[in-house]
């Protein structure tokens, strides 16, 4: 069995670290791309950028109130237009949007 030295081991996790970091970059420069609702994820989780698109038959799971501003997958200003959001990462959602991933957000 092959031993290796402390300094091995901390350029093993440097590279190691590097690797993790770079697909964020990628992640970072396209933080502002607002989705797209025809993109494949978007469609399965049947997101609207507002919520008088939703099909109640097709998501009956949907009821009055509920949008992306009040949920709790949304991230960054809830009073914004468009917003983060961790379903979608990478893109803006639409403040007044839904998908059928909607939680309420805690103290709302």
């Amino acid at each position: 069995m092959k031993t290796h030295s402390r300094r091995e081991l901390f350029k093993f996790a440097g590279i190691g670290s590097l690797a993790l970091f770079v697909p964020a970059l990628g992640r970072l420069a396209h933080a502002d791309e607002i989705l797209d609702p025809e993109s494949p994820q978007a469609k399965a989780l049947g997101y609207v950028h507002h919520y008088e698109e939703v099909d109640p038959e097709r998501w009956p799971r949907y009821e009055a109130g509920q949008i992306c501003a009040n949920c709790q997958l949304a991230q960054g200003d809830m009073e914004a237009e468009w917003m983060g959001c961790s379903i979608f990462p990478g893109k803006k959602v639409a403040g007044k949007g839904w998908c059928n991933a909607w939680v309420l957000r805690q103290g709302s």
